[in-house]
């Protein structure tokens, strides 16, 4: 194999595959990025088993880009092969292989480093009968930055450490639960396809990263894998097995107790409140509602309390007091991402429901478990 390319070029392509490279892999080559050069195109493709990011580079007319000498593959070692490759002072990176070495030339350096024979290096997934969907990519942005912090941190219920989707009649529905908040988020879509499936929580942070600059995408998924064509980037994601839990009868259809209330004003206070929560170390805040008011605070403990006094509008229903993490409803505020929000309750042991201001619908939802107190 021989072939030279431009520094940059070379850079950017490593950046994006080496998001698939995991330190802790059962498979040892996969702490490898594969390289491989014919037909005018070089491809790289990392992985860790649980996702897989090939991308290409294509010569340009001019082959000013890339010039291949030579056919071939080779893995290097991920970290190890990038970094000589971003701290070269050359324009230009010639590299070439010899049985398992790979020389790799830039400006006044010289490097000779170890590499693998590429053949035992795994095959990328293959989707048998797959479902495609076609949405912008500014789109799903919004939806995994909606769901992704209502996902489970906990392995003991892996379903609930991904997103669940169920995508049909001209629509996608994400939700996510770790069994304390639950966030929801539906949008139109251009086609009926059909899907149900739950894709890990870390692979769409992945994803979300390879996104800009992208207009639209096609989303591939069979019963086991996601394909996400991006162009010259085609990313893949194993797909969580198992029957997700059934969320729509979690969301209350009617309340006792509802407000609206400005998030540039509430966001401060619960800040405040998590700040003194976290000190005491009981996370757990309370709303007592009144006709006139909101009162936003924490109980005493030996490093103090806070107390604040927030305005809200449109009260309906009964006063209520009730218990809750406050980190949960700062991460419901930051999802919706909306100037006003409207809070409904039923009992303060019953979970709660946030949405934007207006909406009679349930297309952008954050619903939090209150936290029961003695």
């Amino acid at each position: 194999m021989k072939f030279s390319v431009k520094r940059n070029e070379l850079t950017n392509k490593l950046n994006i595959v080496s998001r698939a490279i995991s330190g802790k892999v059962i498979i040892p080559i996969l702490t490898g990025i594969k390289i491989s050069v014919s037909n005018n195109e070089m491809t790289l493709i990392g992985s860790n088993s649980e996702i897989s990011i090939k991308t290409v580079l294509t010569a340009d007319k001019d082959k000013k880009n890339l010039v291949i000498e030579e056919p071939g593959e080779i893995i290097a070692n991920a970290n190890f092969f990038s970094n000589i490759i971003k701290h070269l002072s050359s324009d230009k990176v010639e590299i070439s292989t010899e049985g398992s070495q790979i020389a790799i030339v830039g400006g006044s350096s010289d490097f000779t480093v170890a590499g693998q024979s590429a053949d035992n290096y795994p095959q990328l997934p293959r989707l048998d009968d797959a479902n495609t969907i076609n949405i912008p990519s500014s789109e799903l942005i919004d939806i995994i930055g909606e769901t992704i912090r209502a996902v489970s941190i906990q392995d003991s219920r892996p379903l609930l450490t991904g997103i669940h989707f169920t995508i049909g009649d001209n629509q996608i529905k994400a939700v996510s639960t770790d069994s304390h908040r639950l966030s929801q988020r539906i949008a139109k879509i251009g086609n009926d396809s059909q899907a149900d499936v739950v894709v890990p929580s870390k692979a769409l942070i992945e994803l979300r990263a390879l996104l800009e600059n992208i207009d639209n995408l096609n989303l591939q998924f069979d019963r086991s894998q996601l394909l996400v064509d991006l162009g010259e980037t085609t990313f893949y994601s194993r797909l969580l097995e198992g029957q997700y839990p059934a969320t729509d009868r979690l969301i209350p259809s009617d309340s006792t107790t509802s407000f609206t209330i400005d998030a540039a004003q509430l966001a401060p206070s619960l800040d405040r409140a998590s700040l003194v929560a976290h000190q005491s170390g009981n996370i757990v805040a309370e709303f007592s509602i009144s006709q006139d008011k909101l009162v936003l605070s924490t109980a005493q403990s030996e490093v103090g309390k806070v107390l604040e006094e927030l305005s809200i509008d449109n009260f309906k229903g009964e006063d209520l007091k009730i218990s809750f993490n406050p980190d949960f409803v700062r991460d419901a505020l930051s999802s919706i991402g909306e100037s006003k929000l409207d809070f409904s309750f039923t009992t303060n042991l019953r979970p709660f429901v946030i949405r934007p201001n207006g909406a009679s619908d349930n297309n952008k939802v954050q619903l939090i478990t209150p936290v029961r107190t003695f």
